[in-house]
């Protein structure tokens, strides 16, 4: 009884920390995506902002001095920093992916957990089997054989027509004679 109240005890200890482990790893891969992507995109925000008054002081240039190159190469460089922003937000939106569609979910992670209970359970219930077995094995309520063997015997030799009135009135208290 001892070993299955340790199995169930270890079975159940190792998969609450299997369970936790998981729940435990969605959580901080979550947690680290949302603060990674929160401050990408706020560093997004300010190059876009800085791009926006680049672009403002060279519509600004090319209005006093009509020089197309000067604003030319302002776009073009604006242009290879919007090209940098989208690969960076392409890279943020699959880390977001990634929290929004993990290998393993919570629901997942709960559904596992109850199946290996039950699987478990399983071996648990053949645990008990067996010392119910065990215990009935040891629990023999059936007349021992040497006695079946004697009164065999005795009922063989003829033994037992001479007592027969006997016994079972000395048996109940009762004595004839």
């Amino acid at each position: 009884m001892d070993s299955l109240q340790e199995t169930v005890r270890n079975d159940i200890k190792s998969n609450i920390s299997s369970f936790e482990e998981s729940l435990r790893t969605r959580l901080n891969d979550a947690e680290n995506a949302i603060i990674e992507s929160s401050r990408a995109r706020e560093a997004m925000v300010a190059g876009i902002i800085t791009m926006r008054k680049s672009i403002e002081k060279a519509q600004r240039k090319f209005s006093r001095s009509n020089n197309v190159d000067d604003l030319r190469n302002t776009l073009l460089e604006v242009a290879k920093d919007i090209s940098r922003l989208k690969l960076a937000n392409d890279k943020i939106s699959d880390s977001i992916s990634m929290v929004l569609h993990p290998n393993m979910s919570a629901v997942e992670a709960v559904e596992k957990f109850a199946f290996d209970l039950q699987r478990f359970a399983g071996s648990w219930e053949r645990i008990g089997r067996e010392i119910d077995q065990s215990i009935s094995d040891l629990c023999d309520d059936q007349e021992p054989s040497e006695l079946v063997e004697l009164e065999a015997f005795i009922s063989k030799q003829g033994y037992d027509k001479l007592i027969q009135g006997q016994v079972h009135s000395k048996s109940s208290g009762v004595e004839s004679e």
